[in-house]
């Protein structure tokens, strides 16, 4: 699978759905909700996407999906996460992914491929009332810079970005193969789980010496 190609094409769809309101696209309440809008349109779609760019359509499995659209293509799931991100710097954005366990499960043990579409948008400089959408991104998640990924969160861990795909469109590694992924993904949630065992291993510490000393005194220790 030519994931180039791949997402070349799927890009291209996108930015034709779309072209009409690359310039004035309604304002929302915030981000959450314009990303909704976006995704209420491409789901209005997707099923005459698919069938011009040859994918068969496939329906999100169950509530733990990482990806909001799905098609099939050579016996293969591709997953279509869409991110809209709010290019106002003022304005905090997570990078947000999914739980490293589903992220895992999806690509190894359903040997899908997870693809990022990244919608970057402002503020219309001719009308505050509005939105314009300035890029259109689609890359595979798996190919993005190695410093891109960061884990974060006690318990299950959380896969986050560190920049966006326009930020690293120059550094992606098309051809990047699967194992060289997981070599470097692994290495960073081992480092990520021995950090939050330690964490958890003084807490319980913590909460150990607070019942020993009858309750008087209570401090986590870093």
């Amino acid at each position: 699978m030519d994931l180039k190609d791949l997402s070349q094409k799927i890009e291209n769809e996108l930015t034709k759905l779309f072209e009409e309101l690359r310039s004035g696209i309604s304002a929302r309440e915030d981000s959450r909700a314009f990303g909704a809008m976006i995704e209420h349109r491409i789901k209005q779609n997707w099923e005459a996407i698919c069938s011009r760019c040859g994918f068969v359509p496939v329906d999100l499995p169950g509530r733990r999906t990482i990806f909001d659209f799905g098609f099939k293509l050579e016996e293969r799931i591709v997953g279509i996460d869409v991110k809209t991100k709010d290019l106002d710097t003022t304005k905090y954005s997570d990078g947000g992914i999914c739980a490293v366990g589903n992220l895992l499960k999806f690509l190894a043990n359903d040997r899908g491929q997870f693809v990022i579409a990244e919608f970057g948008h402002t503020e219309s400089s001719a009308d505050s009332g509005a939105r314009d959408l300035e890029y259109i991104r689609v890359a595979p998640f798996t190919s993005l810079p190695t410093n891109a990924y960061r884990i974060e969160n006690l318990g299950t861990g959380q896969v986050r970005l560190n920049y966006t795909v326009n930020q690293v469109w120059e550094e992606i590694e098309w051809d990047r193969d699967i194992n060289r992924f997981y070599d470097f993904f692994t290495d960073l949630a081992i480092q990520h789980y021995q950090r939050v065992g330690r964490d958890a291993q003084r807490r319980l510490e913590a909460i150990q010496a607070f019942r020993q000393g009858g309750y008087a005194h209570f401090q986590f220790t870093r």
